[in-house]
């Protein structure tokens, strides 16, 4: 071949190999994909707040400028949506599918755009957002209502209803109160609201990159109950606790410590209750079984005895938002004093933020 073709030949491969690249990488741009060649900005606007004159949709769209909207749900739920449409995680049927629209590639590029719209660093991601178990304590902050009946099987039979409302201040933090209802099989027997639980959470570390979470809290326990008929101790206490939770590749751990001591010492005994729970998830998805076993064990420091107990139980989520769900349940005692002969032990769930409660 003529050197001037050989030059020439060199040139042109060159060129096109520059601009394979460049288009590839153009590809992967998050900002022009969401603004123009995805077309996500016709519905979500250029500034990622849903409002657009032009198109009005019912319901609106989400603001990605809201950090605790877009970060209290896992990277895995946003991708379906993208690749899938709402309707993958139970959401507006008016948000496509882009499967054959959009690579793997590109939809991770035009998350990673949607993330910027959140300006703010240290809110905890959803990825660390792990199921909750039955006593073990939660490290992430959330917005839930409970609804927690338990029933102790021993000498003197009782049922525990505990209506839990849990509410998220701002990144990393979280309130909650517990009113329990308990009815007594004693002799005789009695009925009524036991003591009043009042707590405060937040998350002081937390790395994406090791799905790990650590948080500590406060608990106080207000004497609400009739302490006259055997319902409630009529103490005031205090708890503080820590909880720390980890993922791995196909479980995760959760734990928590909590010391709990009455404000006067004649009034009761410190105890310290600690807690491990295994998770093993039976499907990526949000919807779908949660087989749950936790090691619970209680130690009191008057009689320096400890009780240990295991909990297996399972928990289900109802919806495809996973914003409602359920488990059960039960508790036997292994070692040490045996505080009951067994307990069964059960949890309704609501994610508010994240959906009605029949939708």
């Amino acid at each position: 071949m003529p050197r001037p073709l050989v030059v020439l030949a060199i040139v042109i491969l060159s060129y096109e190999c520059c601009w394979s690249q460049a288009n590839s990488l153009k590809d992967l741009d998050g900002k022009l994909l969401y603004e123009d060649d995805a077309g996500c900005a016709s519905c979500h606007g250029t500034n990622g707040k849903g409002e657009n004159n032009e198109v009005k949709l019912d319901p609106p769209p989400p603001d990605f400028t809201d950090c605790g909207f877009t970060t209290r749900e896992p990277r895995k739920d946003w991708q379906a949506v993208i690749k899938h449409g709402g309707v993958a995680r139970g959401l507006s049927s008016s948000m496509p599918s882009y499967d054959e629209a959009l690579t793997d590639a590109q939809i991770d590029a035009v998350i990673d755009y949607l993330k910027t719209f959140c300006a703010e660093n240290s809110w905890p991601p959803g990825e660390l957002n792990f199921r909750r178990p039955q006593i073990t304590g939660k490290a992430f902050p959330e917005n839930e209502v409970l609804l927690i009946p338990t029933y102790t099987h021993h000498r003197n039979k009782s049922a525990v209803t505990k209506f839990v409302y849990e509410k998220r201040l701002g990144r990393r933090a979280q309130w909650e109160v517990a009113a329990p209802f308990v009815r007594e099989w004693s002799n005789p027997a009695a009925s009524g609201v036991g003591d009043i639980e009042l707590s405060a959470k937040y998350v002081l570390w937390h790395r994406l990159e090791s799905l790990a979470i650590f948080s500590g809290g406060l608990e106080a326990g207000l004497p609400a109950g009739k302490t006259a008929i055997g319902i409630g101790d009529g103490s005031w206490k205090l708890a503080p606790y820590f909880a720390a939770a980890k993922g791995f590749s196909s479980f995760f751990l959760q734990s928590s410590v909590k010391y709990e001591t009455p404000l006067k010492k004649d009034e009761g005994e410190a105890e310290l209750f600690f807690n491990l729970a295994f998770t093993l998830p039976l499907t990526k998805e949000k919807k779908g079984l949660f087989p749950m076993l936790e090691l619970n064990g209680i130690r009191t420091f008057e009689t320096k005895e400890t009780t240990w107990l295991v909990t297996p139980q399972l928990y289900i989520g109802l919806v495809k938002r996973g914003h409602i769900a359920v488990s059960f349940g039960g508790q036997i005692p292994v070692a040490g004093e045996r505080p009951f002969d067994y307990r069964l032990v059960s949890f309704l769930l609501w994610e508010y933020a994240d959906g009605g409660l029949w939708w």
